[in-house]
């Protein structure tokens, strides 16, 4: 079974951890030397404010013709209902049909057959590199069906795999992060990314923060705590993450490459005393980060909100332009590229995304998009 199979397949649920080990060492023992403070005070500034437009700006040449099919394949994550929320709710304003099925982890080439067997005029789905479904693709590319996605990691689409791609990348998430550290610390961050290697999309969170720490803070460091799908579905992530910190008493920041590696690991850092030696950060932050945020006096400190129903409305305009032989314009995968994100750091900032506690995109998205589709 592929690594992609099992992350879809674990359970999220991992159990708290009370761990009983005694921290070691103090990351504030040593302050920052002028030099690095002047470089840190001269980095750019975070991005913290959310995004207010929408990334595509070419509009269609004519409203999308009514009565076409999107078949939205949705994995069994929570994370794909949530997309696949987008996706309905743009494919209904776009005056098309929506059909779905949920696929099981460990058969989406089965869901893309079956969905071809339906004759949809586009057929969406996240997550999965085309590597994994290859001659499914092939075959939905030979009956003229267009297949979109989002997140399958670095690829470049063409017509024999994913048609668009949206969310190729998170460097900038990497790189923003990075920068809320390095000024956070006053340039003495030393941030250790919690990530799973095995999975190419996370790599580039891991990429855009060195980044920022070579280019911006010669005090800085950055390392990586690699862990693997077994790891986490076994919740053993708390326990290697103090281990890694009892061996690294310098470290103060923790970076989480998605939400979920977060699940129990406050709970056992407090109880390992690392409470006031480290603070969480991470990229998709979802209720638990940001109720924790409104509530205070916890470990996290800084989230990258992720707009997930709004890559649901960007796979529907992909569709739009790609049905019937249709073509994209020049430019759409470096507007698609990466999502519109942005950190939340402060209690107010998480409190206005009460009460779901969850970033839908930038405010407005869903008019910004049907006026691109000539339909307002």
């Amino acid at each position: 079974m592929k690594n992609w199979q099992r992350i879809a397949r674990m359970s999220l649920a991992v159990p708290l951890l009370a761990l009983g080990l005694a921290a070691c060492g103090d990351s504030d023992a040593e302050s920052t030397s002028p030099e690095a403070s002047a470089a840190a005070e001269a980095a750019p500034d975070p991005v913290t404010t959310p995004p207010t437009e929408i990334t595509i700006t070419t509009p269609l040449e004519a409203p999308p013709e009514p009565g076409k099919t999107f078949f939205w394949l949705q994995c069994e994550l929570p994370i794909c209902g949530k997309i696949g929320t987008g996706v309905e709710a743009a494919v209904d304003a776009a005056g098309w049909n929506y059909e779905n099925i949920v696929f099981k982890a460990t058969d989406p080439g089965g869901a893309i057959e079956s969905a071809i067997q339906q004759s949809p005029d586009v057929i969406g789905i996240t997550g999965i590199p085309s590597a994994a479904i290859e001659a499914q693709l092939a075959s939905a590319a030979e009956a003229g069906i267009p297949v979109v996605t989002c997140s399958p990691g670095p690829e470049d689409p063409s017509p024999e795999t994913y048609a668009a791609i949206c969310s190729q990348t998170t460097q900038p998430d990497g790189e923003n992060l990075a920068l809320w550290a390095i000024k956070d610390s006053s340039g003495g961050a030393n941030i250790v990314t919690v990530t799973i290697p095995s999975f190419p999309s996370l790599q580039t969170t891991v990429d855009g923060v060195h980044k920022m720490v070579d280019e911006h803070c010669a005090d800085c460091s950055a390392d990586e705590l690699e862990l693997t799908v077994e790891d986490l579905a076994g919740g053993q992530v708390a326990s290697k993450l103090v281990a890694y910190l009892q061996s690294n008493p310098d470290t103060n920041y923790v970076l989480f490459n998605f939400a979920d590696l977060e699940i129990g690991v406050p709970e056992a850092l407090q109880a390992a005393g690392f409470e006031d030696k480290v603070k969480l950060i991470g990229n998709g932050g979802g209720p638990q980060q940001f109720e924790a945020l409104v509530e205070g006096g916890g470990m996290d400190a800084a989230w990258v909100a992720y707009p997930s129903l709004y890559s649901g409305w960007q796979m529907v305009d992909a569709a739009l332009r790609l049905v019937d032989g249709g073509t994209l314009p020049d430019g759409y995968h470096e507007e698609m590229e990466s999502l519109p994100t942005y950190i939340v750091d402060t209690p107010e900032a998480a409190e206005a995304l009460a009460p779901s506690y969850d970033f839908a995109g930038p405010a407005g998205y869903e008019e910004q998009f049907t006026e691109l589709w000539q339909l307002n």
